[in-house]
């Protein structure tokens, strides 16, 4: 609980800042206030088969040439192993630090122990608060809970605030760590709200639009009856609005929310075939990244940086809900 209540507060204070900045789909922080010059930056990645990541280290390569600093960019092709050896070699390249989107979560504690004594900033994949270790071993990103928070608080007032419901879900990569989180915020939401939900189907889509599309494919065979769907992402959502459309359903009444803002999802919000989606801000999350790899290079405490906790384990970049009223603020 006291965890939950710093990230909280810091996710309060950030969405003040966020409102003054953002000015895309994937929306715009203020420029970056730390100097690179000279810090040399490994980032491992799991695959480059990712588009959000792709979209996030598209931000983060242009951080390196505003601020200064180097950063080169490995894969590991989703092997913890092949990641874990990539770490570890990098003291001896000459690296200051580690930008890295874990391969598996569960795998921290070898990373950080490959690692030695440089500093490790993770992204995209949430490890347990366990194994971070303030101003050494933090993550960026958004605060995961926030996510399915907002898609069925606005799923359910679009709906009419109904007193029960039936809801499909379709998560992303099982053993991703913002599945759990956002599909349990949508459920806590509902609960807290005494809203009665019969969860007809909840299966993985692994984000992906096809494998979404062929899972209610799936769905289909039991015949039952739905309200809506919450997708832990937009090409997930992507793929349901085209099942539906194929399906004969109607998008404005059998409602689709995704996750992430893409251009894609912000398109179908425009056409009125994706009820809401929520901004995951690329540009902000890179940003911040940068800027904690920087400051733990050069042995300064992240509390400088805007969305840093108290223990300084995390840097939070909050989440906006996009719906049709404020999609222009942002694309």
């Amino acid at each position: 609980m006291k965890n939950l209540m710093k990230k909280t507060v810091s996710i309060m204070l950030c969405a003040v800042l966020l409102a003054l900045t953002l000015t895309g789909c994937g929306g715009k922080s203020a420029a970056g206030s730390v100097n690179g010059s000279g810090v040399k930056i490994l980032m491992t990645l799991h695959d480059e088969t990712d588009t959000f990541l792709n979209t996030l280290c598209e931000t983060i390569d242009a951080m390196a040439k505003e601020t200064g600093c180097t950063i080169d960019t490995v894969y590991c092709q989703s092997d913890p192993e092949t990641q874990m050896k990539q770490i570890s070699e990098a003291a001896g390249k000459g690296y200051n630090a580690i930008i890295c989107r874990l391969a598996d979560a569960t795998t921290i504690l070898q990373m950080e122990n490959a690692a030695g004594n440089l500093p490790i900033v993770f992204i995209n994949n949430e490890p347990d608060i366990d194994y971070l270790k303030g101003d050494k071993y933090i993550y960026v990103g958004s605060f995961e809970q926030d996510a399915g928070r907002f898609q069925a608080e606005y799923i359910w007032n679009g709906l009419g605030n109904p007193t029960s419901l039936n809801v499909i879900i379709m998560e992303g990569m099982k053993g991703h760590a913002a599945v759990p989180q956002r599909t349990n915020a949508v459920k806590y939401f509902f609960l807290d709200n005494g809203v009665n939900v019969n969860y007809v189907f909840v299966d993985h889509g692994d984000w992906s639009d096809t494998v979404a599309y062929d899972q209610l494919n799936i769905f289909k065979k039991t015949k039952q009856d739905f309200d809506c769907i919450i997708c832990n992402n937009d090409p997930m959502a992507i793929g349901a609005i085209n099942w539906l459309k194929d399906n004969g359903y109607d998008t404005h009444k059998k409602l689709v929310a995704g996750i992430d803002a893409t251009d894609s999802g912000c398109e179908a919000i425009r056409s009125g075939d994706l009820y809401m989606t929520v901004l995951q801000d690329t540009v902000g999350q890179g940003r911040a990244a940068v800027e904690a790899a920087i400051t733990l290079a050069k042995g300064t405490s992240v509390s400088t940086l805007a969305g840093s906790t108290e223990d300084l384990k995390y840097v939070w970049v909050p989440f906006v809900p996009i719906t049709p009223q404020n999609i222009d603020q942002y694309k």
